[in-house]
């Protein structure tokens, strides 16, 4: 077997690169740090802050008032799930990723559970069917799965859902950067998402996107960021937004934030979209040719920068070796590719396939 002199990496979708570039500022941030650290911070507080909200907001296509700078989108579930009143009946897809629920879980909330088709397809029509037949009031769904690539139509069902009445709550952490998101067009009532993967800006931060509706309705009922504002209890707590985010705000995370998303936004986020769906169809044709088993139609339909093949006896071994690096879980080889991959990438990765010999 000749493997690659260097890794083919395939596993965005796991944690994204993060190019020096995007980094530096970061590091020279933290080096103000070390003599200045008060002013640097406070200049961070007062200044940078409001330039990192106005650079995610635009990202997004939607206002700084509507924008949370949070941890992670754990953090930004979590905090939302608190300020519900605890009686919504919540719709909810038992594959998805555990952090988006289990704290409707842990809290007792009314939950009915949808399940895929075929492994693959979760269908929207069944979706909207139990919304009217049971009465949902909330559903919270990841944008793309984690295990399967599968990429709702969110438009489709943030629409469809609001004419109903019904409260959407969306995880994005496996799209936020690989596709075009507008929030002005799509009006998800809550959209949140980690920035370590298609954002390519590492862990610690993340953002909330959250409706005017949905805020007045359902304000913060937690406290962190901001609390210098307040020199005693007035009586006066309202924060808007600001309120769902924590104190001790990770400033070098949130700075090369800034910095991925200027990037992306140079690129142009509908280019980005492109390459990851042109990368996305040729893996998908030269998987047909290939004695593996993929999860899904290689149609297209519905599809992401994910793509997921069946495990099989030495298979993930296989392709490890040949320097190719995806994720291996549940029986499953996942490999994405993203804005900085190239059509070499996918025929290394199909290489390694077909110079694997199957027991």
């Amino acid at each position: 077997m000749s493997g690659n002199t260097q890794a083919v990496y395939l596993n965005t979708a796991g944690c994204g690169l993060i190019p020096e570039s995007v980094l530096q500022p970061g590091i020279d941030l933290y080096k103000n740090f070390e003599s200045v650290s008060s002013a640097a911070s406070e200049h961070w507080r007062s200044v940078t802050y409001h330039e990192v909200k106005q650079t995610v907001a635009q990202f997004v296509g939607a206002g700084p008032a509507n924008i949370a700078l949070i941890p992670n989108c754990s953090w930004g579930i979590n905090a939302v799930v608190q300020a519900l009143q605890g009686d919504e009946k919540v719709l909810l897809y038992k594959k998805d990723f555990p952090s988006v629920y289990i704290p409707f879980v842990t809290n007792k909330f009314n939950i009915v559970w949808i399940d895929d088709e075929d492994g693959f397809i979760i269908d929207l029509e069944k979706i909207l069917s139990i919304v009217k037949e049971e009465n949902i009031q909330v559903v919270a769904i990841s944008h793309v799965q984690w295990q399967t690539g599968f990429m709702i139509d969110l438009q489709a069902l943030c629409s469809n859902c609001r004419a109903l009445g019904v409260h959407t709550i969306i995880d994005a952490t496996q799209s936020l950067g690989a596709v075009p998101l507008d929030v002005s067009v799509i009006r998800p009532d809550v959209l949140v998402a980690s920035s370590y993967k298609w954002m390519n800006a590492g862990f610690g931060t993340g953002i909330l996107y959250m409706d005017d509706a949905f805020l007045e309705k359902y304000p913060p009922v937690i406290a962190g960021a901001h609390s210098n504002a307040y020199a005693a209890y007035t009586g006066e707590t309202a924060m808007g937004i600001g309120g769902y985010e924590p104190g001790g705000m990770n400033m070098f995370g949130l700075t090369i934030l800034q910095k991925a998303i200027s990037l992306k936004l140079e690129r142009g986020l509908e280019a980005i979209g492109k390459h990851n769906a042109a990368l996305t169809a040729l893996l998908l044709d030269q998987l047909r040719a290939l004695p593996v088993q993929l999860v899904g139609s290689a149609d297209g339909k519905n599809r992401s920068s994910i793509v997921v093949i069946v495990q099989e006896d030495g298979l993930a071994e296989h392709l490890a070796a040949y320097n190719i690096v995806t994720t291996v879980r549940n029986g499953h080889i996942r490999a994405s590719m993203h804005m900085d991959n190239v059509a070499g990438d996918v025929e290394a990765f199909v290489a390694g396939i077909g110079s694997w010999t199957k027991p």
